[in-house]
């Protein structure tokens, strides 16, 4: 841990002097910004078959609504829009001997507001000949909200893979991404977007060991008016990440811009043409070591990169086999501050080994089991000044911001409101079973 800053729990928790001046003038700037804001929404899933939502501004009671009870097995992947339209298809199917691949159901469920159904995705699987070969022509698209509630929209890399007719092994592949949107029947399809990858030859048999293809970003809100892409190699142990593109509606136009390869994106806002990024850079450890590098997250804005949290100058423990990282992050509603949740690789109280590269340290041994016994902490920090934290909060686990001076939070398996400005805290009795159970939009 850095000099001098402590562990989270001996960091001041209520707001200095200066943090509290600086709320006074940022929240007077944003005074107009907010008015514009829609009040947030706030969802929890309660099993076997509920989500329930709630006013998170007093912890009220609004509705419950039944739900498929396979919601719980995948709860990341349900979407909710502030219209309150849900959808939910999980991106991967873990097997039962823990194999994990891309989910190729057809079926995926959508509440529009109003009522639920099932609907079909349009995959394609195809097999024809070609000279001593095959080709296999393959698509998976998924499907997400948009903000306003009148659209879906849908992502796919439409591969074209040349295979040995005998063998099965892969040869080559022609990989296309496009993205269309559709009402909310699923029709009247329109295009938004088609990259065409460069023609590949598959090294090792397996194209998506070697191949390029697009990874897909939508805000957890869903699609307004941009998304963001990014070109990767998924490999065999480790990812490799190419570029990035921001895709921007103006003018009932999509346009799309250059980015630094961004591996993910942890949260988004938008004011106007201005994107702001948050994005998660994790470790690049492999072959069974888990901190082989830092862990960063920053912000993307302007064409300027911020760095909000940094593992190994935060917390100095690279002799040791542990990595700290933000497992969620969100941007303040005025944009002025970043809240996030730190967690590590283990728990508190095992056995933690060193590094690869790493020499016997026990006052950094120290240091490490006295932060684990405080996580998962939540912190939050001034863009303007990252440096110095606004806010810590030990076992804790952030959901979002309530506004621009409340960020909402899991405490003993409780919703708690957390004011940055007053240090006070609105102690609910809504239980949460696990953080992925609840969402605020």
């Amino acid at each position: 841990m850095a000099a001098g800053r402590g562990t989270i729990c001996e960091q001041v928790i209520t707001v200095t002097s200066r943090m509290l001046a600086y709320a006074v003038m940022a929240l007077a700037s944003v005074h107009l910004l907010a008015q514009e804001q829609p009040n947030k929404r706030l969802w929890v899933l309660q099993e076997p078959d509920t989500v329930v939502e709630y006013d998170p501004a007093t912890f009220a009671l609004r509705q419950p609504q039944k739900i498929p009870p396979e919601i719980f097995k995948s709860p990341q992947d349900l979407q909710i829009n502030r219209k309150g339209q849900m959808l939910f298809l999980p991106a991967t199917v873990r097997e039962s001997d823990g194999f994990v691949h891309e989910n190729t159901e057809r079926e995926f469920w959508f509440w529009d507001g109003a009522s639920g159904r099932f609907m079909e995705r349009p995959i394609t699987k195809t097999t024809t000949p070609s000279a001593a070969n095959k080709l296999l022509e393959t698509a998976v698209p998924r499907c997400f909200l948009s903000t306003d509630g009148t659209h879906l929209f849908w992502f796919e890399n439409r591969k074209k893979t040349i295979m040995m007719q005998d063998l099965g092994q892969e040869v080559s592949v022609n990989t296309t991404f496009r993205a269309w949107q559709t009402d909310l029947s699923g029709q009247e399809r329109q295009e938004i977007a088609s990259q065409a990858f460069p023609p590949c030859k598959c090294e090792t048999a397996v194209c998506s060991e070697t191949c390029p293809e697009a990874s897909y970003w939508p805000p957890d809100e869903g699609v307004g008016v941009f998304f963001v892409t990014t070109e990767w190699t998924p490999g065999q142990i480790g990812s490799e990440y190419h570029g990035s593109s921001l895709y921007q509606k103006a003018d009932n136009k999509w346009t799309a811009s250059k980015l630094p390869a961004i591996e993910k994106v942890l949260d988004s806002s938008s004011h106007g043409s201005d994107v702001a990024l948050l994005e998660a850079i994790g470790d690049s450890g492999c072959c069974g070591w888990e901190n082989e590098s830092s862990d960063q997250t920053l912000l993307l804005k302007n064409g300027k990169t911020v760095t909000l949290f940094d593992e190994f100058k935060k917390y100095r423990n690279q002799d040791y086999d542990i990595s700290f990282f933000t497992s969620n992050a969100f941007l303040s509603p005025g944009g002025g501050l970043v809240a996030f949740t730190i967690n590590a690789t283990q728990p508190s109280g095992t056995e933690i080994r060193l590094s690869d590269s790493g020499k016997t340290n026990p006052g950094e041994l120290a240091q490490i089991q006295k932060t684990l016994a405080e996580l998962p902490a939540v912190e939050a920090v001034r863009v303007e000044d990252p440096e110095k934290s606004a806010a810590g909060i030990p076992r804790a686990t952030l959901v979002g911001w309530i506004n621009d001076e409340e960020i909402l939070l899991i405490e003993n398996d409780q919703l708690v409101a957390f004011n940055l400005v007053s240090s006070s805290r609105r102690v609910s009795r809504i239980k949460v079973v696990k953080p992925s159970y609840a969402f605020l939009r």
